[in-house]
C-alpha cells in the first residue's frame, strides 16, 4: 500500500520535472523507488541516544552512471525536495537529527539500469540534534503564534513541535495558496525554539529576512510566505 509521504515524494519530483523541461521527459528511475529506499536506509541507520532515535543526516542515491546522467540538468532542485521529503520523515517517525539533511546523487556502475540503491551516515561535524519536544525532563519557554491576517488560526508551543503548512496533516494548517503543503518545522532544541523551512516555495521569513533556519522568541515576527504572524509569551 503506498503511503502519503511516498506520494508527497512523488508528486514533489512530478513538480520539478514539469517546470525544468514542460512535462517531455518521463523519469526512468521511479521517485517511490528512491523513497522506499531512502527510508529504509533511514530505518536501518537509526542509532539509540539520549532523549529520541536519531537518524543519520546524509544520504547518497546510488544510481547506473546513463540513469545519474539524466538528473544532471535538475539534481540540485529535486535533492533540495528529497531533503524536505527527509525532515518531515524524521519528524512523522519521532527521529531526531545531528545536523541539517543533505542528499546527493550518485553515480555506480554496480548498480543496475533503473535500480536504486541508497546509503547514510552521520555528519560528525554536523550541528546538535533537533528534536520537536521535551528534552532530558525540560520543556521549552511558553510561545503562542499570533496572526496578523484575520480567518489565520493561531498556534502555541509549549512542550512539542509542530509542522506548518497548506495540507491537512500538518499541526498548523494554513489554507492560503502561498503557503506551501509543507512549508516549515518548529522545533525545541535545548529549551530553545527553532524554525525550520522545508525547502518553501516563498520561504519562511523572521523580521523580515528570509532564513532556513533560526531561533525564535517572543517579540520576533514570524512569516510563512506573506503570512505573518506575531510571536508571544504564554
Amino acid at each position: 500500500m503506498r503511503s502519503d509521504v511516498l506520494d508527497r515524494l512523488e508528486r514533489a519530483f512530478e513538480g520539478v520535472v514539469e517546470r525544468t523541461i514542460s512535462g517531455v521527459f518521463r523519469l526512468r528511475v521511479q521517485p517511490a523507488e528512491i523513497g522506499r529506499r531512502l527510508e529504509r536506509a533511514m530505518l536501518d541507520g537509526r542509532v539509540t541516544s539520549v532523549g529520541a532515535p536519531l537518524a543519520p543526516n546524509l544520504y547518497e542515491v546510488h544510481l547506473h552512471p546513463e540513469d545519474a546522467a539524466e538528473f544532471a540538468d535538475w539534481e540540485d532542485a529535486l535533492c533540495r525536495e528529497m531533503e524536505s521529503w527527509l525532515a518531515d520523515l524524521a519528524y512523522s517517525r519521532a527521529l531526531s537529527t545531528i545536523g541539517p539533511f543533505r542528499v546527493r546523487i550518485t553515480e555506480d556502475a554496480a548498480v543496475r539500469r533503473r535500480a536504486v540503491r541508497a546509503t547514510a551516515r552521520f555528519d560528525a561535524g554536523g550541528e546538535k540534534a533537533v528534536f520537536s519536544g521535551v528534552r532530558d525532563g525540560k520543556r521549552g519557554p511558553l510561545l503562542r503564534l499570533l496572526p496578523e491576517r484575520a480567518g489565520v488560526p493561531d498556534a502555541a508551543l509549549s512542550d512539542r513541535g509542530l509542522t506548518v503548512g497548506r495540507a491537512t496533516e500538518n499541526d498548523l494548517v494554513i489554507a492560503k495558496p502561498e503557503v506551501s503543503r509543507h512549508h516549515a518545522r518548529l522545533d525545541l532544541d535545548q529549551q530553545i525554539w527553532h524554525v525550520v523551512d522545508l525547502s518553501s516555495t516563498n520561504g519562511t521569513w523572521l523580521n523580515d529576512a528570509r532564513i532556513a533556519r533560526a531561533e525564535i522568541a517572543a517579540g520576533d515576527v514570524l512569516a510563512f510566505g506573506c503570512v505573518r504572524f506575531r510571536i508571544m509569551s504564554g
